[in-house]
């Protein structure tokens, strides 16, 4: 559909939050979110709030669908930063200097490169993606509600806000029950697979990759509501992660898991791409 097709300028608001690498629930949401909007008679700007990488199985396809855009006129994507992107960019361009490389090479984040015909298609599409994170801004804010990853500290203006916390955060911001500058969207923690409508916050992660629930939280006018594309569980992702996460307690990966694949042997020799 071109804009001059639209009947109004309005525009509806979505905010989706932790992919993780499903790609095959994000082709869904995104059709229904085009859907909703038609209905609506609007345009729809989509917020990603970040943590597009890790975990699912296709991080490489994810990140390449946001590059490419909306795919109807009038329609913007606003793509923000999360920790899992960050620690994905560090881990390609430092290596080994980044204390959760082993976890990244391991959980499917670059295995899902590997499918690349051959060493110059890998340079360039690793290259794009890593340029496209790194311009990503940490928030988004339309004067009504805050975008961000995790959340914000409390009593801290909103321009004063460190970049650890807006990555990170978690109790401080999750428990406080007081006002707040904005009304602020976010996800990078997992509430269940239903979105969360706080008196100050709307927690938006609902575990794609665990719970096969990916949720467009819908901000129309003074309307909050959410849609949601289901899918499976991904038991695999579930399952190398609990094996990565006692391993790395214990010190190190299992033997099973000891072992680099060609992709991963020559991603040091990329640099800084």
């Amino acid at each position: 559909m071109a804009l001059a097709d639209l009947a109004s300028n309005r525009v509806v608001t979505y905010a989706v939050a932790d992919i993780h690498g499903r790609l095959d629930l994000l082709l869904i949401l995104l059709d229904l979110i085009t859907a909703d909007a038609v209905a609506r008679d609007a345009r729809a700007k989509i917020v990603f709030t970040g943590d597009y990488v890790d975990r699912g199985r296709d991080s490489c396809g994810v990140i390449e669908r946001l590059i490419a855009g909306p795919e109807r006129d009038g329609d913007a994507f606003v793509c923000l930063r999360g920790n899992h992107d960050d620690l994905f960019v560090r881990s390609v361009t430092t290596g080994s200097e980044v204390p959760d490389w082993a976890w990244f090479l391991f959980n499917h984040t670059l295995e899902s490169y590997s499918s690349l015909p051959n060493r110059a298609v890998l340079n360039d599409r690793l290259g794009r993606h890593v340029d496209f994170i790194s311009a990503l801004p940490l928030t988004h804010d339309d004067g009504k509600y805050f975008f961000v990853h995790a959340g914000i500290r409390p009593n801290v203006a909103l321009a004063d806000q460190d970049e650890e916390d807006l990555l990170w955060i978690r109790a401080e911001f999750l428990d406080y029950p007081g006002s707040l500058p904005r009304r602020v969207v976010h996800g990078h923690t997992i509430i269940g697979d239903r979105p969360i409508f706080a008196g100050n916050r709307i927690s938006a992660d609902t575990g794609a990759y665990r719970s096969g629930f990916l949720t467009a939280i819908v901000l129309d006018g003074d309307e909050e509501s959410f849609i949601q594309a289901i899918g499976e569980p991904d038991v695999g992702a579930i399952e190398r992660e609990r094996i990565l996460s006692e391993a790395m307690q214990s010190g190190g990966l299992p033997a099973s898991l000891d072992r680099t694949p060609w992709l991963f042997r020559e991603v040091d020799s990329l640099g800084a791409i």
